[in-house]
């Protein structure tokens, strides 16, 4: 029964004039990024630099007797990249050791990345025992972790967009209103502990956290109290709340556009969630004209190389495809495994296809909808459906 469908994409709206009005269909809200050079990756020093690196060796090591040991070395070092706190609770869990400051829900973020639905680790059979050198390793790694303490790189840099002392920042992004992403509830959770006590925030700042599985809440006065995530949309709709935290549960179905800054912690493997972050911020009824987000990476982690491989290609996906692949897990391991030959092929392969439909429906062509003198009226619609199959 349906003959037209009418489409009319984001870019069309604000890039083409309404008779009526003068003006564009949709008022254009741009995007300015921060820390997209080369330069801008956050350096590791000390011991989390040596903790990074030898949890590339436990996973050299691991890679030596299981299959599929390439994945898994991709997802503990994106948790390692993530925060310094997801990477001790990760190596903790690895090890049978209850993180200090974990609670259960961490544990369960750990358990669901690692260890597969029934808590035990992906290729089970030959993940089980560790060898003493593994064990070794895992237990170096925890050791320089511990040492570097709660002086993560990602936490200063954070605090420098918010209070505009980062160079970069133009003015404190928490007077503009920020939203931070991560994808793992224990980073943004640690980040959450640590801005709450920190004496350059304001100690009445209201600090939301927005998270899936009744894992929100907000900090008010340095201590943190749950709360249902519909109280979160409520007091951010109303400008209560200009500070948050999120999950990428946050990033569909959660209207922010109150805020105009955001922070991705980490870089997920799933491109489209990018997106789908930005869209938080970056969508009608946001009041400014420009919305401003920053991209943090450890210098030369899994994150930072997937970035560098990445950043132009995926511009060019974008305008060629309108939309970008959903995912480049296989980029990631890849990327983690350092076979630099295969990943160019590999992010070829990932966007040659494009969907026939869209190929041949996406064009949008004028047609004037309003002078058209005849309709199916409901009438017509009804006589068609009753008139049965003809051979």
């Amino acid at each position: 029964m349906l003959r037209c469908i009418v489409r009319r994409t984001r870019s069309y709206l604000e890039q083409e004039i309404n008779p009526a009005t003068g003006s564009y269909y949709l008022p254009k809200v741009e995007v300015k990024l921060f820390g997209e050079d080369d330069n801008d990756a956050i350096t590791l020093g000390g011991y989390l630099k040596e903790a990074y690196e030898e949890a590339e060796t436990f996973s050299e090591l691991l890679q030596k007797r299981m299959r599929g040991a390439g994945f898994f070395k991709t997802l503990l070092l994106r948790r390692l990249g993530s925060s310094m706190e997801a990477g001790r609770n990760t190596v903790s869990k690895l090890l049978n050791i209850s993180p200090e400051t974990a609670d259960d829900e961490d544990e369960d973020d750990i358990d669901e990345d690692l260890f597969g639905n029934e808590g035990q680790p992906q290729g089970y059979s030959e993940f089980r025992n560790f060898s003493t050198d593994e064990i070794t390793s895992l237990e170096r790694c925890l050791n320089l972790l511990e040492q570097g303490g709660n002086r993560d790189p990602k936490l200063e840099a954070i605090l420098g967009y918010l209070l505009g002392t980062n160079p970069n920042a133009i003015q404190p992004w928490v007077d503009r209103g920020c939203i931070l992403f991560s994808q793992y509830y224990d980073t943004v959770r640690w980040v959450g502990n640590e801005l709450a006590k920190h004496p350059d925030i304001p100690s009445d700042l209201t600090i939301g956290l927005y998270a899936g599985s009744n894992r929100s809440g907000f900090w008010l006065a340095g201590r943190f109290q749950r709360c249902d995530r519909t109280l979160i949309k409520d007091r951010v709709r109303k400008g209560e709340i200009k500070l948050m935290l999120g999950t990428d549960a946050a990033s569909e179905g959660l209207n922010l556009q109150k805020l105009g800054t955001l922070i991705n912690i980490d870089l997920p493997w799933n491109p489209t969630r990018l997106e789908q972050r930005k869209g938080r911020i970056q969508r009608i009824g946001q009041a400014r004209s420009q919305v401003w987000i920053a991209n943090l990476r450890y210098r030369d982690s899994v994150e930072d190389k997937v970035h560098k491989v990445l950043a132009d290609r995926l511009q060019a996906i974008h305008d060629l495809f309108g939309q970008i692949p959903d995912t480049l897990e296989d980029v990631w391991v890849k990327v983690a495994l350092k076979d630099e030959a295969e990943i160019a092929e590999l992010i070829d392969q990932t966007t040659a296809t494009r969907n026939p439909f869209d190929k041949k429906y996406s064009k949008v062509q004028s047609a004037e909808w309003e002078n058209c003198s005849s309709v199916l009226n409901p009438i017509t619609v009804r006589e068609l459906m009753e008139s049965g199959w003809k051979p």
